[in-house]
């Protein structure tokens, strides 16, 4: 089957027409800001020098960033352009786990890195075992130098490796510093060039879905932005200076429509009986959000004496994206502050990078990592604590 890979996240664009595993023809250029005009002239390059007509395709794989957002966009929609036109199949990885999947690391975590800016850098968190399989580790995080620095310790500690490898063109402006944080990371030197088509055609016909941090089989290719555009960041706080929403306890009167949410919130739902039988016990503290007139979200915490644990946070998905969430993850804090408590923990799949997001701003860190945790993807779990003294230093900046 021959396949075409276009690899546009950054100013390196490379595309690569494939047979198999081998390679028939491959372009590599730096446009600067110039993928619309530059991408697919490069495609019809490879077309012709491999004597081949795009109806002949069989795959597409791009490219879902995270990245230059421009590259990311024009080179996920003419992937979209070329498998339309010919019928190939749409796949596609991120640029961190298109650098991550080609390593040859061993008992290691693999931070690969890609350029954010001209001082910013994206960093991926995976984790390599003994015979090189790459799993997801935590969700990426941008940012600068130092703050990174930082958070690639606490994945270390949180994973529980000693070995460090870094990877990628984002790496390479940091060499030196990454070196002398973590001696040896940067030996392999692997991708500092730039981004490769061939690493992306791998990555993205590995199907090995979410717990390699990858989509899964049958899943349509989304973008990875890391960081929402400028736009829509002013359009959800418009949103939020205008809701409404109503928090209370959560009674078992409730649990019906709770349970809906449950159902199509998560893979492995909690039952009724589970919800009633909770909500029975003396040191669990539940709670509903309402917004216009609906039950939008709740969450279910275990607040024991020296310490709690986060059992269940949701919000139904009309109401995603408008700060319930993050009002009914402070009314858990605020109530652990109120009782003293010295800790609370949950555990998070390691692809659901929003909720990581949301409880790092609040303060979480990483804690440890309970491995093959959810039976349904084989995902780990990601162990995340929220301490006062964490809350009272402040969230990380990245």
């Amino acid at each position: 089957m021959i396949g075409l890979a276009i690899e546009a996240a950054t100013s390196h664009v490379e595309v690569a027409l494939f047979r198999g595993e081998r390679v028939l023809a491959h372009a590599i250029e730096e446009v600067g800001h110039g993928h619309t005009q530059r991408l697919t002239p490069l495609v019809g390059r490879v077309l012709d020098e491999a004597a081949t007509d795009a109806a002949a395709l069989g795959w597409v794989a791009v490219d879902l960033g995270p990245g230059s957002f421009t590259g990311v966009r024009v080179g996920i929609a003419s992937g979209e352009g070329f498998a339309l036109a010919s019928g190939a199949r749409l796949i596609g990885a991120s640029s961190l786990a298109a650098l991550a999947h080609g390593t040859r690391a061993r008992r290691a975590l693999v931070v690969p890195m890609v350029p954010g800016g001209r001082v910013d850098a994206y960093a991926g968190f995976f984790r390599a075992d003994s015979r090189g399989l790459v799993r997801l580790m935590a969700a990426p995080r941008v940012g600068r130098l130092e703050p990174l620095l930082d958070a690639i310790r606490e994945a270390r500690e949180a994973a529980g490796l000693e070995d460090v490898v870094v990877v990628g063109p984002g790496a390479a402006r940091w060499q030196s510093e990454l070196e002398q944080a973590f001696p040896g990371a940067t030996a392999a030197a692997h991708r500092f060039e730039g981004l490769s088509a061939i690493d992306l055609a791998h990555a993205a016909q590995l199907e090995r879905g979410a717990a390699a941090g990858l989509p899964g089989a049958g899943d349509p290719p989304r973008p990875l932005y890391v960081r929402p555009a400028q736009a829509e960041e002013r359009v959800r706080h418009r949103a939020l200076a205008a809701d409404r929403v109503v928090f209370r306890a959560f009674h078992p009167d409730d649990i019906p429509a709770v349970v809906e949410i449950e159902q199509r919130t998560f893979s492995d739902p909690w039952t009724p009986e589970f919800f009633l039988g909770e909500l029975e016990q003396s040191q669990v503290y539940a709670r509903v959000a309402e917004r216009e007139g609906a039950i939008a979200g709740y969450s279910i915490a275990w607040l024991g004496e020296g310490g709690a644990h986060l059992g269940n946070i949701a919000v139904d998905s009309p109401h995603r994206r408008l700060g319930v969430g993050r009002s009914l993850l402070r009314e858990v804090l605020a109530e652990s502050e109120r009782r003293g408590l010295s800790s609370l923990t949950l555990e998070v799949r390691v692809s659901n990078f929003a909720a990581q997001e949301l409880y790092r701003v609040h303060a979480f860190r990483l804690a440890g990592l309970r491995r093959g945790y959810y039976r349904d993807t084989g995902e780990d779990a990601l162990l995340m604590e929220w301490r006062p003294e964490y809350a009272a230093v402040g969230a990380p900046p990245v």
